[in-house]
């Protein structure tokens, strides 16, 4: 029996997993930068400071903890993206065949972007069809991964046990958050995490395109 045999749920990381995002994040971050007087950031810059949520992201980019510069950073930031969070965002190859191909398995998205972003980027690539659950970052219900919590919200609601759900996704943070969660963990090799960043949390598989996870 192969392994994905004896899953009925696979959670999917969003930025870095199913799709490439860095560009309009960047632009985004860049113009919040730039409101700010700020050095802007360039689009290699980026994927490191990607997987921890905005308010990482702002802090980092801005280099200052100050909650009056990151309100207004985030404020900047958000007026932007909401007009151009798929203007360069695109799925990375085979990822909208794949997720066909695994029906009539359960899957859902659980990302550290905030909801709402989630959620209008997974209708806007036609992904949110293919999942139960689309799930972002909702810090008044449950804290950002690493921490499990988000994970076990969507297997309760989905009745899948851990053991038989898998995590797929890009950052440590995801590895992280499964591992605690008890659930087996599938890593991308191609997002904003190198192969050797990722092997410091041990992974159960690896794979280097999205469609070599029906072959697990």
């Amino acid at each position: 029996m192969a392994f994905l045999d004896t899953i009925d749920l696979i959670v999917f990381d969003l930025d870095g997993t199913l799709v490439d995002s860095r560009f309009d994040l960047a632009d985004a971050v860049n113009h919040a930068m730039q409101q700010l007087g700020r050095p802007t950031l360039s689009y290699e810059d980026l994927p490191p400071l990607l997987g921890s949520g905005l308010s990482y992201l702002l802090k980092e980019s801005a280099g200052t903890d100050d909650p009056d510069t990151l309100r207004t950073a985030k404020a900047h930031f958000d007026a932007y993206y909401a007009e151009h969070f798929v203007t360069k965002t695109k799925p990375y190859p085979g990822v909208i065949d794949t997720l066909r191909a695994l029906k009539p398995k359960k899957t859902a998205i659980y990302s550290n972007k905030l909801q709402h972003f989630t959620g209008r980027i997974a209708e806007a690539l036609d992904m949110a069809p293919l999942m139960d659950i689309v799930q972002g970052a909702n810090p008044d219900a449950y804290p950002l991964k690493p921490h499990p919590a988000g994970l076990h919200r969507i297997m309760e609601q989905l009745q899948v046990p851990a053991g038989r759900a898998l995590m797929v996704g890009d950052s440590t943070h995801d590895i992280e958050a499964a591992k605690a969660a008890g659930m087996p963990t599938c890593a991308v090799t191609y997002g904003y995490r190198s192969r050797k960043e990722l092997e410091t949390e041990a992974p159960d598989y690896f794979i280097d395109r999205f469609p070599e996870l029906l072959a697990l």
